[in-house]
């Protein structure tokens, strides 16, 4: 038996008037860098309800101000980072909050990297957080590589609360990310951000040049202090577009549904009547929005020396890039995956993802490797008989269904050798989200 999812102006100035714009433009656009809220105010204003003022009394010292941001929420208590030299002297500094910015309350110290420059630390705000208050989402996986247009949020002393400013990531310095902005010190500890998602702690200004410390030291801190960023889940990007700039939807955890159907010769497959199974989802995940073409296929060869398939090697000049990459084997689907810093979906994944997606992600030219290994009975949970049967799924067309009893729309199991590639069959690759990184 094998299982299937049910799814599926022209306008003419005068002299006057364009000396006028002429004038305007370079103040309009100094506008747009300091206060860049007014291009993007919906989007910046939700941002802004992650973003939390800190405030230190350290011993024999004048109130020190500065920025934190929040990667997780839970029933009675929010999690904050900032930079370790905003808090240092008071373990009991005071958080201000977006929504309710008239009532700070105290937090309690979880760690710090005390004496380090780029140190980061970690506090606790408990009880009842105000409505509205949001968790940042952490980008792990862009590579980002100078020019970027970057945002940053925090508390300038001669500019409003929450102030919104732009700069242009200008490349690594050392461990740290270096960014060209007009940043002041009560920009300190606030987020990096780079398409709405952080990829830095700003944690440090020197001759109009900012610092911060990257996303992926940020969570190897956060581990060290038990603390599982969990971004909101509407701070999570719909889509995204990873360093490979190939366009991925998130599929968000949860179960679905699915069935038993049997499938016979000739292209025949027919729904098995019993009791309803599920396919349960733990974590969300990004899935790529097309299968993997021959032009990506063949960067991957030239980036690895791998030995190319026969068909791309024998008629690499008539094929086109853009279509899907066939007849190659498991092992090198899941090689490939690995390259691309992703992975091969397992076939719940893949299945949660044709059904959320209603089959539009789905290629009715090639069906598609998945993880797991074949097991006849799919909610087995034995050894299976042959370790080389990998599952593949793929719509009815691309499985060359053409005899359908029952409501079973478009997914059905069936299996391959892992060492075999054949024409018809490719795959697509998944990215874990930045907390399981």
């Amino acid at each position: 038996m094998n299982t299937l999812t049910k799814s599926r102006i022209e306008v003419c100035f005068g002299l006057p008037r364009l000396w006028i714009i002429l004038f305007l433009l370079p103040v309009l656009m100094l506008l747009a860098i300091l206060f860049p809220g007014s291009l993007w105010a919906q989007d910046v204003a939700q941002v802004k309800n992650g973003v939390v003022k800190i405030t230190a009394h350290g011993e024999g010292q004048q109130p020190k101000v500065g920025t934190g941001f929040v990667v997780r929420i839970d029933k009675d208590a929010a999690y904050i980072i900032t930079a370790a030299h905003v808090i240092e002297g008071d373990p009991k500094p005071t958080v201000t909050f977006s929504p309710n910015p008239q009532q700070p309350v105290v937090a309690q110290l979880v760690g710090i990297e005390g004496g380090d420059q780029h140190g980061l630390a970690a506090l606790r705000v408990a009880g009842p957080i105000p409505d509205g208050v949001l968790a940042l989402p952490l980008d792990l996986t862009t590579k980002v590589v100078g020019g970027e247009t970057l945002t940053f949020i925090g508390f300038p002393r001669t500019l409003p609360p929450w102030t919104v400013s732009t700069g242009s990531l200008s490349g690594m310095n050392g461990p740290a990310l270096q960014f060209q902005a007009l940043v002041e010190e009560g920009h300190s500890g606030g987020p990096l951000l780079l398409n709405g998602q952080v990829i830095g702690v700003v944690s440090d200004t020197r001759d109009r040049l900012g610092y911060a410390v990257p996303a992926s030291i940020l969570a190897v801190a956060l581990r060290g202090w038990r603390i599982e960023p969990r971004a909101s889940e509407s701070m999570v990007p719909q889509e995204k577009i990873g360093a490979d700039g190939v366009r991925m939807v998130l599929i968000r955890s949860g179960r679905i549904p699915t069935k038993i159907v049997g499938v016979y010769g000739g292209g025949t497959v027919e729904e098995v009547q019993g009791p309803t199974r599920f396919v349960y989802l733990r974590d969300n995940l990004y899935v790529e929005t097309t299968v993997v073409s021959n032009a990506r296929y063949l960067r991957f060869v030239e980036a690895t020396g791998v030995i190319p398939l026969a068909e791309l090697e024998e008629h690499a000049v008539s094929l086109k890039p853009e279509e899907p990459v066939e007849e190659v084997s498991w092992h090198d689907a899941v090689a490939f995956c690995q390259w691309a810093d992703k992975r091969l979906p397992t076939e719940d994944e893949w299945e949660k993802a044709a059904r959320d997606t209603q089959g539009r992600i789905l290629n009715d030219r090639v069906y598609e490797w998945t993880a797991n290994t074949y097991q006849e009975s799919r909610f087995s949970s034995g050894e299976p008989q042959d370790p080389a049967r990998k599952v593949v799924r793929g719509s009815l067309r691309a499985l060359n269904i053409q005899k359908v009893f029952g409501d079973i729309d478009y997914q059905v199991r069936m299996y391959a050798s892992a060492n075999e590639g054949s024409p018809g069959r490719g795959f697509r690759c998944v990215q874990d989200l930045a907390k399981e990184r």
